[in-house]
Formats: structure tokens, sequence, C-alpha cells
């Protein structure tokens, strides 16, 4: 091991080194952010939880002007830094202008991209000279990337900022239509460039509406031309950092065991965790635009583990794609959930998602960053059978509900004995009422969409759910729900007499046995689910066999009998769910019990007959995804831009956009204070399209969405980040305060 890297990651931090002959030589942390074109880098960045356990992510990054030696050397040392913690780091690849969002995060400055490098024998810029005048162009707001642009008007736009270096003056350009990040952002670069280049001996002069016309006129004679009015409307160049659907993901497995690299497609989506091998030397996911992961098992040896970067470079060559592709390598077991959302199922080993348990199961009575450990069978029927979005309980379900039928667009009050009953043909509005912690009132205005309800239906009950919250000051929470994918809140409200009926209100209904799904034949199949009395539910299935399920309970209702049947792979719990719920379903029948195996024919006959139906125990499901931040914005085109905020914190939450957190499970859109109002209302819109870019197997349609305001944020939401101060926000430095603190420290003019 180099001797360089005789104590790294050992404490958590940011550590930089740069290839200099083919050593590793440390960076001064004055200068980190701050890259040569012509060298290549390493950065280690080290977390340590609170329980004081390290994780690493190794970054190797190459400038578009390096040479190959120098480049293969940060891969060849990047590997000795991931033997010093026995392989446990993920290792990057890092292209100058494609960064991955991780490797941009550690810079809160942004990145700056220099001219030259060690085999150039680059001048760094003389303290204090005017020097030769360069224009940079400051893009992103949480992940910001300074790039030189060519010295002239022509590389301006409106709708961001600009720098233009002058030598003994800096000056800041802030776009029209740049927003108050987009601003902090570029006062912070230029601070950043009078630092470095000018050792703080340099006057930064901001551009900006409270700028006088001369001081305005001032930057554009430095420039050398045109004038306020020249520059042009914003740039289309955000379409380069759009996401885009990847068409084909595919997984391969990769060998050399015969000599040469062999590439062996396993399968496309739908992916399954059993496709990885431990046995097997490397697995390569190759998710096209967003880059390729290198899958190591743990049978792999040092050696195997240690070429596996090389040999992601050799597949990004055999598959023509471009130098600039971004590789992670990831270890088994030690997958994060930018890698498992490519898989359809998923089962963690050995990690415990207590966060979304301890909400379930407590009804948010604990406390964030507590632990506690479950059983996988507790997991797996919670997953199965909890309701979706398991983190978000604002309470127990105690509070009072109020209902609304959609009908002809309008809402019509359902009648209180039939709360709980929803038809698949119909949409609701549900306001609920909460005493909160501090022992106010707190709201949520559920909207419920039934399957085979029309478009026009789940359109009015999304705006009669906006009008209900502007009619409580916007202090509501709004969940949009589809049918058979409740929150476990919302099944908590209806105390254990939630009822998904096929059919729809065309037809009225005035009793159990008198409403749309009771069809001619008088057979109705349910499903039954649920963990405890409160949240157990029924949701009608077309009453064919293939509709049945080994792992879960079922009620089958004929006009002469009514079964409740056992699959094989049923709990006692669903068993015992079962035998309440019959009494809602089927009040007047003794109910005949049957287990998987041995039915009547009575039971295949009411059926259609016996016919193939889900037979697998205990199935994985879905990925448990971690909470992940993305900052969405609707742009002139009307694409959506999409932009990760790794490691995210309170401060990430940009107060003039709309932010995507997603749990996991649910989807929240929270809303900032300076959001236009085109952006509050395509807030779901937004969260729809976030969702067909999402790479896992969510549909946007059954996904719960969560709408909710700056400074109204439920604790179903704050626990999911490190840290939370509900002063924060009236905390922050304005715009305003942070431009005068950097123009205090100018030095007057002569």
């Amino acid at each position: 091991m180099h001797s360089a890297f005789k104590n790294a990651g050992t404490s958590k931090g940011l550590e930089v080194w740069r290839i200099e002959n083919f050593e590793p030589v440390p960076v001064p942390k004055k200068t980190y952010g701050k890259f040569y074109t012509g060298d290549s880098y390493i950065v280690l960045n080290t977390k340590q939880t609170k329980n004081g356990i390290f994780s690493w992510d190794v970054h190797f990054w190459l400038g578009l002007e390096t040479s190959q030696d120098e480049a293969g050397s940060a891969a060849i040392l990047s590997v000795q830094l991931d033997d010093r913690h026995n392989g446990a780091p993920v290792q990057h690849r890092e292209v100058q202008d494609h960064e991955s969002s991780l490797f941009l995060s550690y810079f809160p400055g942004g990145v700056r991209y220099a001219e030259g490098g060690v085999k150039s024998g680059f001048n760094e810029v003389e303290t204090n000279a005017a020097g030769e005048k360069r224009l940079f162009h400051v893009k992103g707001s949480k992940n910001v990337r300074v790039r030189q642009v060519a010295l002239g008007i022509a590389s301006m736009n409106k709708g961001d900022c600009f720098i233009l270096d002058a030598g003994n003056a800096i000056y800041v350009y802030v776009g029209p239509r740049s927003k108050r990040v987009e601003k902090i952002k570029a006062i912070s670069a230029a601070s950043q460039i009078r630092d470095q280049d000018h050792a703080g001996r340099a006057n930064v002069y901001i551009l900006d509406e409270f700028a006088s016309a001369g001081d305005q006129q001032e930057f554009f004679d430095v420039l050398g031309e045109g004038s306020p009015d020249e520059v042009a409307d914003e740039s289309e160049s955000d379409d380069t950092y759009e996401e885009n659907l990847t068409t084909a993901i595919t997984l391969y497995r990769v060998s050399d065991a015969g000599g040469s690299l062999e590439i062996i497609p396993v399968g496309e989506r739908p992916l399954k965790q059993s496709m990885l091998d431990s046995d097997q030397d490397c697995f390569i996911l190759d998710t096209g635009s967003s880059g390729i992961f290198v899958w190591v098992g743990k049978g792999a040896t040092s050696q195997e583990r240690a070429q596996s970067m090389i040999k992601a470079q050799e597949f990004i060559s055999s598959k023509g794609y471009p130098v600039h592709t971004q590789v992670h390598r990831v270890i088994e077991n030690g997958e994060r959930t930018d890698f498992k959302q490519y898989f359809a199922s998923w089962k963690d080993k050995g990690v415990v998602h207590s966060h979304l348990i301890k909400a379930a199961m407590d009804d948010d009575s604990s406390e964030a960053g507590e632990e506690k450990e479950f059983d996988p069978e507790i997991l797996h029927m919670f997953k199965k059978n909890g309701g979706r979005a398991l983190g978000f309980m604002p309470d127990n379900g105690q509070g009072e509900a109020e209902i609304w039928r959609v009908e002809n667009f309008e809402l019509v009050p359902a009648d209180p004995q039939a709360y709980g009953m929803f038809f698949g043909g119909d949409s609701y509005v549900i306001k609920y009422e909460y005493r909160n912690k501090r022992g106010g009132h707190g709201f949520i205005i559920y909207f419920w969409q039934g399957k085979e309800s029309s478009t026009d239906e789940k359109a009015s009950a999304a705006l009669h759910a906006v009008r209900l919250d502007n009619e409580l000051n916007g202090k509501a929470v709004q969940v949009r729900v589809t049918q058979g994918n409740e929150p476990r809140h919302f099944l908590k409200i209806f105390k254990g007499k939630l009822i998904n009926f096929t059919g729809g209100h065309a037809s009225g209904f005035r009793n159990i046995h008198d409403h749309d799904s009771y069809d001619v034949d008088g057979t109705r199949l349910f499903r039954i689910r649920g963990t405890c009395s409160e949240d157990i539910r029924a949701e009608q299935l077309p009453e064919t066999a293939s509709s049945l399920a080994s792992d879960d309970v079922f009620i089958l209702e004929t006009p002469s009998a009514t079964y409740i049947w056992h699959g094989v792979g049923a709990s006692n719990l669903e068993k015992e769910m079962a035998a309440n719920i019959v009494k809602i379903v089927s009040p007047d029948a003794v109910p005949e019990i049957i287990n998987e195996g041995s039915e009547p024919d009575a039971f295949w006959d009411a059926l259609g007959g016996k016919a193939d139906y889900d037979h697998e125990l205990d199935p994985a499901g879905a990925p448990f995804l971690n909470p992940r931040l993305f900052h969405c914005r609707i742009l002139f085109n009307k694409r959506l831009r999409v932009e990760e905020v790794p490691h995210f914190e309170q401060d990430d939450l940009n107060v003039d956009d709309v932010m995507v957190l997603d749990g996991g499970d649910e989807i929240y859109v929270w809303i900032g204070n300076g959001a236009t109002d085109e952006e509050r209302a395509k807030s779901i819109d937004m969260a729809k399209q976030y969702i067909r870019t999402d790479p896992s197997e969510r549909n946007e349609d059954t996904v719960p969405i969560v709408i909710l305001k700056q400074g109204d944020e439920p604790r179903s939401f704050k626990r999911l980040f490190p840290s939370w101060d509900d002063s924060h926000w009236e905390s922050q430095s304005s715009y305003e305060t942070i431009r005068q603190k950097i123009m205090d420290l100018n030095e007057p003019r002569l």
C-alpha cells in the first residue's frame, strides 16, 4: 500500500489526491473542488454512522486531457484504497463533465475545471495580476459545475449565472430568470475563485436586479461586448441534464476463465436477485444512459476484485459506449438503493428496515434513530400485508373522517354506515382530522381512485382535494391513493372494515347484499390481508381460480355456501383476520374452512373449474428502497429534469422549487414557498413523471403520492432526514444578506 494512504479513511470526511508521476499526492483542502483537465485524481469520502460504523466511496476522476498512463495509475491506486478497507468501499469511475451526483455533492461550492495539468506544466494564476480574462458558466443549484466558456456574450443566457474573472475584479452576472439558490451558489463559486486563484485579494461585484444600470454595463464593458438587453433567453442546454428513460436494462455475467473476456447475457427486466451468483467472477448491470454497475460476489478473490473495474472498462469498449460512461462497483451484501432499484425482487441479508417497521408497529410513537430487531417473517408480513407507505403514520387512525364520493364531478357525502366500502368504479375524497403531538389539529386529505374509475372522476377527486386544502388555508397534507395500494395509515382509519368492491355507484346500493358488485350468480371472491384487527381489509377479485395465491387467505361466497380458503403459506394471523372480516363480507353465512389441497368440488365449480394460480411462498417482493431526494423541474419544453441530491439534509430542500423525496414505498412531493403557481399545480404530474423516469418496477398509477408544503411537514417526512430543525427556515440567511456580506469584503476602489 502506498504511504500516502497510510491513514486514509480512518476518520469521516473527504480526502483528495492528484496523480503526479504515477504517485498519489495529497491535494490541499483549500483547493478541493478545483480539477485540472490534464490530470487524474482519487477522491475518498468516508462516512460514519451514529454507531461508529464506517463506509467508504472511492472515486477516480479522469480529466478530458489526462494521459492513459495517469488514468491507469488512478484506477490501480484506487484498488489499494479498496484493499486497505478489505474490499468494502464502493468504487466509482468519474469523467470530467459527466460526474455522478454523488461525486458533485462533495463540493458545496461546485467543481471547477482548470486548464492544464502536471504534464503540461500549468501555471497558477498570479496573485492580484490582471491576467487573462476568463468567463465561467455556473450550472446547477445543488450539484454545481463551473465551466470555463468562450469569452463573449454568445456564451451567456438569462436563465443561468456567469462569473467574469478579470484579475483584481470578479463579476457575478445573475441571470434575471435564475432562482435564489442558483444565485447563492454562483456567489459561492466566485468567492472560491477569489480565494483559490487570487489568494483572497480580489473584489467580487454582483450584477443583479439591485445593481445600477451603470454597474450592469460595466460587466459588458469588461467582457468586451454587449449589453444586458443582448443576453439570450434561457438556454436549451438543460436538455443535457434530463434523465432519459432506459429502454434496455440487462444483466451480464463476466468471465475471463477461457483466457479472453466473455460477456454472457443473463437476463433483462424484470430482473431477480437470484440471477446473481456469488461463485461467479462478477456481473455487470448495464442500465444504458445511467451507466453500468459491476457486482462482485463474496466468493471473488482479491485479484478478481482488483480486476473488476478493468473488466468494466473492457465492457464499455466492447459495447462501443462513450468513454465517459459512469461505472460503479458494488460488493455482495453491500448493495445500495441505486443498484437494487433495477431488480423486481430483492431480499436484504442482515439488513433491518426498522425505520419503516417502527412507524407501522408503534404508530409513530418511537423516536427517529432508535434501533430494534425484527424477525424476517415480520418483515415479510408487513411488506405483504401491512399496506403501502409503512412509514407514513401521522397518528394511529383515531381521528375523525368525512367521506365524499365523486358523482357527476361533484362531491356527494357517503353514508356513514358505508364508511370503509369503496367501489372500484368510483373515486372518493376523505378529509381526516386528528390531534398532532403539539396539541393542535392536523389534516390529511386522501383522494382515493378506483381501478375502474374514469379519468375525469379521478381528476375531479384531485381537484376537490386541492379545494378542500385551500379551505384549510393550505395546512392539509394531500395523499393520492389508488385501489389496492392504500397506505397503512389509511387502513387503520377504518378499524378493520375496509372492503374494496368491484363495480361503481351507477346502480346504487342500499346494504351489504344489494350493491353493484353483487353479480347475477351470487358468487364473490375476496382476498384478505392485514397484520392486526385495525388494518385488515378485503379486496374483491374476479371469481376464478387464477385469482388465488398460496401465500394468502381468501373468502369465497356462493349462493349455497361461504368458504374461507387457507393457502399453505398463510400465517395464523391472516387466518384469524379472515374469520373476523367474513362477518362483514357475508354476515348471514356460517363459513366452512378449507385448506389448500383439500378443496371440495363445489369450491372449484364456483370458480369455474381448477386453473393455475400463484404457488410461490414467501416471495421476495420488491426491494426495500432507502429514501432518496430529487430536485425536479419542468423545463420550458415541458420535459422533466431530475437531479438527485446524495446524502441529503434538510438544507437541501430548495425553497424555490418542488422537491421529490422517494420514500421507497411512497413518494413525497414537497412544495417550497418560492415555487411558482405552475409548479404547484403540476406537483402530482411531476411526481408521476419522476416515477416514469425511475428504473424500479413501480407504476405511476399505484404508488401513494403525498403532497405537503414547506413548514407543514408531517413527522413521517421529517424522520427520513438525518436531522430536522423546525426553525430551520427562519434561521436561513436571505440572498440579500449573503450578497451584502460579499460586497462588504471588497476593498474600496481607488
